[in-house]
């Protein structure tokens, strides 16, 4: 592996585990401002004990990847800052309305229904702009003259392809958040949510599957053909069916449980588990298709790598920062994610402030 390859595949680790961490974060607003409209406080108080501890520490962790972005792939970066000027500001807006609802929402009860809608809204909108962005590094939208690009506003947001991303970004977010959720309110043994999350999680699911493999068949114009390509390699089409047998496993768990019957933390993390195996196999068989375009067909890997000695400086400085905050990521987990009574006694004063 060179080493243009080994930081790609460090700048997509960052990707991957931000979308995980960032669908799951999103789609709890969406499911807390749903169950709040409908009155189920049981639902909407365990979406609200996991979304006030994380929002903050998601958002700081999206840091990274710019700046991972500049150090290793400075030519990428450029295309990318010039060409992601409108999507990007969209981007930036949503995340500022959330963040700054969020921030007065708690610290005031005045903001606390404003709080909840906006966070919603703006939940439900955000997976799909973020993944907006696959399409447009698989090429179609972007032209080079000289040593300037040009992104064409028009033919992206009028583009199928682009839609069908967004529409699968939505559905899948919403799909992973409810496994997990229904895994937290398991932890809080709360059954009435537990059971409103799963069938959640049942409608999302073959949603999801559906528009993604709608998604991957169908082209940007004139851009990377993902599915063809990576059918000529054998690693694509080991993850692709690595994934659905993952997806089939946790939705099977999920069709089999009964109604209002309690279910085993071994049981919650089953599904759970295999609804993120299943989705960081997909994205592991999506970038072995797009291997080693950054931004069809201008950027690859080799092409837009920084320096020698600014790449090796970058990614040791990257491994090193990560590495040094991976133990106090997991004591955040263990105190506000995994601690069973900590969810339970939140969840409750939840409940009870309704």
């Amino acid at each position: 592996m060179t080493l243009p390859t080994m930081g790609a595949a460090f700048l997509w680790v960052l990707v991957f585990v931000y979308s995980i961490l960032g669908a799951i974060d999103f789609g709890s607003s969406f499911w807390r401002w749903v169950f709040h409209l409908r009155g189920n406080w049981n639902a909407e108080s365990v979406a609200a004990t996991y979304v006030s501890p994380t929002w903050e520490l998601i958002n700081a962790f999206l840091i990274v990847i710019p700046v991972a972005l500049v150090g290793l792939f400075p030519a990428a970066a450029y295309a990318f800052g010039t060409v992601l000027a409108l999507p990007a500001t969209l981007l930036l807006i949503l995340l500022a309305l959330r963040g700054a609802y969020l921030q007065f929402g708690y610290a005031s009860a005045r903001f606390r229904k404003h709080m909840v809608y906006v966070t919603g809204i703006t939940g439900l909108l955000l997976p799909g702009v973020f993944i907006a962005l696959l399409p447009l590094t698989q090429g179609g939208f972007v032209t080079r003259v000289g040593s300037s690009y040009a992104f064409a506003a028009g033919a992206f947001f009028s583009s199928l392809p682009v839609y069908l991303f967004m529409a699968f970004g939505i559905t899948l977010a919403l799909y992973l958040s409810a496994l997990f959720l229904a895994r937290y309110a398991q932890q809080a043994g709360s059954w009435s949510a537990y059971h409103r999350f799963r069938r959640g999680a049942l409608w999302m699911g073959p949603i999801s599957l559906a528009l993604g493999a709608v998604a991957l068949r169908v082209p940007t114009p004139g851009g990377l053909a993902i599915v063809a390509g990576g059918l000529h390699s054998v690693w694509f089409v080991i993850f692709l069916v690595a994934s659905l047998a993952c997806f089939a496993l946790g939705y099977l768990g999920l069709v089999m449980q009964e109604r209002g019957h309690p279910v085993t933390k071994q049981r919650a993390l089953w599904q759970l588990g295999f609804g993120i195996a299943q989705i960081v196999l997909s994205q592991f068989a999506y970038a072995v298709g797009h291997v080693p375009w950054l931004l069809y067909p201008y950027l690859t890997f080799a092409n837009s790598a920084s320096n020698h000695v600014m790449f090796v400086s970058t990614l040791l400085v990257l491994i090193v920062g990560l590495v040094i905050l991976t133990p106090a990521l997991l004591w955040f987990r263990s105190l506000f994610i995994v601690d069973a009574e900590y969810v339970a006694t939140h969840a409750q004063e939840g409940r009870h402030s309704h």
